[in-house]
């Protein structure tokens, strides 16, 4: 079992956590077992035994945070779904704890905060021909601009910056693409210092206009993750998630 521990959120926090999801088979095992019938159909569903083994990995870790959180055994943890698929904890849990995973090229990434939507976003950084298209296709103009104005060297850490910001916010409203991509503009910033920065996102059909705080974050070497929180400041801890992990 996993070494006992208890984690506590303030209000004003939001823990962020880094998991790699190449795990031992033994921790592997211990996750799998907290999962629910549907995360294990869902995890047999991948055609590949990597991509599995990170799906099990993955929402494992996020249970094994929130049932530290809520100082409760992971696999007691139940989860409602928005129209859009976006989990939440179920009603008995007391809604206080909001929570967000993303995973890229073996990492996850999980926010979890008290009492505000939250979303992240984590990719590796890789160098595509295809970046300017798909910014001209789903950014906005003033995004385009920004991006075609860099040198080349650094058009793929920003572009992924943007790109990471953008998903964390549709992460955050659990609208999914409902919401243009090119209907709001973000800093294209990846540096974690010059962060947050603080926007009104215009209203729309979807969601009403309200203050967004975006985080650019950098939980590991070629990697570049954002997260999006509905208002004001934060204070933001990170850390590393490993068997029998605990905060540092």
């Amino acid at each position: 079992m996993l070494e006992p521990g208890i984690f506590e959120l303030p209000s004003h926090e939001v823990h962020i956590w880094c998991a790699s999801l190449d795990v031992p088979p033994e921790t592997s095992a211990r996750l799998y077992a907290t999962l629910t019938f549907d995360e294990r159909n869902r995890s047999a569903r991948f055609r590949f035994e990597r991509d599995r083994q990170h799906f099990i990995v993955a929402h494992g870790v996020l249970r094994d945070l929130l049932g530290r959180y809520l100082q409760i055994q992971p696999g007691r943890i139940s989860y409602v779904y928005n129209a859009f698929g976006k989990p939440d904890l179920s009603p008995e849990f007391g809604g206080r704890l909001k929570f967000n995973l993303s995973h890229s090229a073996g990492l996850v990434l999980i926010a979890i905060a008290a009492g505000s939507n939250v979303g992240c976003d984590l990719e590796y950084i890789r160098a595509q021909s295809d970046y300017a298209e798909i910014a001209r296709r789903f950014f906005a103009a003033a995004e385009v601009d920004q991006l075609t104005a860099l040198p080349n060297h650094l058009y793929a850490e920003a572009f992924i910056s943007c790109w990471t910001k953008k998903e964390a916010y549709l992460k955050a409203c659990g609208d999914g693409l409902a919401i243009p991509l090119n209907s709001f503009s973000v800093s294209l910033t990846t540096d974690p210092a010059h962060s947050p920065v603080d926007l009104y996102v215009p209203s729309n059909d979807i969601v009403p206009e309200k203050r967004w705080s975006f985080y650019a974050l950098q939980p590991a070497p070629g990697y570049i993750g954002a997260l999006a929180i509905e208002r004001g400041r934060w204070r933001l801890s990170q850390w590393q998630w490993e068997d029998a992990s605990r905060p540092r």
